[in-house]
């Protein structure tokens, strides 16, 4: 069992379809030429990782990204990703639920390997006030980005590349949540990588309910709070099905440029 502070997690079985092909594990954008990052469900960072600076590159609905390098055992250094929660000025009331959140996030993903999954390298808790949980660092961002970017790529591929992880991710029982472009990154080439499992759940399994329910725009009708100007009296739930609207508006967006408005759940 790895604790780092109050972080703990046991190391369970890992869901994989399929090694990383060479080409799309070396370099300086990922950690898997070591060899026993592979076996390891999530490994303790402490003191491996050097931040880059003091302000995040980038960031989720409450999260921050920085920039980071990782110190391998030959010496060398790897581009790294470091994804820390926010907490507020008073942070009053929030360890516990920050906690609870990075456990469930790491269970998830520390499981996961496949080609299309953004691999998950481990953690650290001496960088800032919450452990960082430690990815590559892609520097051509997600893929609305990459698009922009990269105009003559072959859109259908990336589509195929998600299809493939987002069904790697259904055969193993387990529901993203919030699959948009801003989840789907894309590393240097030009694989599409599925990340942010933050508000993920293993379905048939005790302690992975969550209230959340995505990003708007990507959310399927059934998961908005409002039908008809009432209420409802109970929260929705993500499902594979409600992943795969989501996966259905970020096709359309791959391969068009254009974002639909948010569904009318009227």
């Amino acid at each position: 069992m790895l604790t780092l502070g109050m972080l703990r997690f046991e190391p369970e079985r890992c869901y994989s379809r399929e090694k990383q092909d060479d080409k799309a594990s070396s370099g300086e954008e990922t950690a898997s030429e070591d060899p026993c990052l592979p076996d390891i469900p999530a490994r303790d960072l402490n003191g491996r990782i050097k931040q880059d600076d003091q302000y995040p590159f980038t960031g989720g609905g409450n999260s921050n990204i920085y920039r980071g390098k990782l110190s391998r055992s030959d010496g060398g250094k790897i581009r790294v990703a470091i994804k820390m929660i926010r907490v507020s000025n008073d942070g009053s009331g929030q360890l516990e639920d920050i906690m609870r959140r990075l456990r469930r996030e790491v269970d998830v993903w520390s499981r996961l390997r496949h080609k299309n999954i953004l691999p998950f390298i481990g953690v650290c808790d001496d960088l800032g006030p919450t452990p960082g949980l430690i990815s590559p660092f892609y520097k051509f961002g997600h893929v609305g980005t990459y698009l922009r970017t990269h105009p003559e790529v072959d859109r259908k591929e990336l589509v195929r590349g998600v299809a493939s992880g987002l069904e790697f991710l259904h055969e193993n029982n387990i529901v993203h949540g919030d699959l948009k472009v801003q989840n789907v990154l894309v590393d240097k080439h030009g694989t599409p990588c599925i990340c942010d499992f933050g508000i993920s759940k293993i379905l048939n399994r005790r302690g992975f309910t969550t209230s959340s329910v995505g990003t708007a725009p990507y959310m399927a009708p059934e998961l908005f709070f409002v039908v008809d100007g009432m209420a409802l009296e109970q929260s929705p739930s993500t499902t594979k099905s409600s992943d795969v609207y989501s996966f259905a508006l970020l096709v359309l967006e791959i391969l068009t440029s254009l974002k639909e408005d948010p569904a009318n759940p009227s």
